[in-house]
């Protein structure tokens, strides 16, 4: 038992990796991510995941990582 409580504070963080033999494709993931991340949103924040989906949209339309174009000067 003390094991498992010297454990606990412990966390192992590993990427979660499609197996190569995954039939995963790469849309598919970062769909699965999202919603993921939505789900965990909507609990952390007690709302519904439409309204966590909306958060994420309202923070990606605010912050820009890549610009359109780019410009040489």
């Amino acid at each position: 038992m003390a094991k498992v409580l010297d454990n606990m504070g412990k966390t192992k963080r590993k990427p979660i990796v499609p197996r190569e033999s995954s039939r995963i494709s790469g849309d598919d993931l970062i769909d699965l991510k999202l919603h993921a991340a939505q789900e965990i949103l909507a609990e952390v924040f007690g709302i519904t995941v439409v309204e966590a989906e909306d958060m994420i949209k309202q923070r990606s339309k605010e912050r820009t990582l890549w610009p359109e174009g780019f410009q040489t000067v």
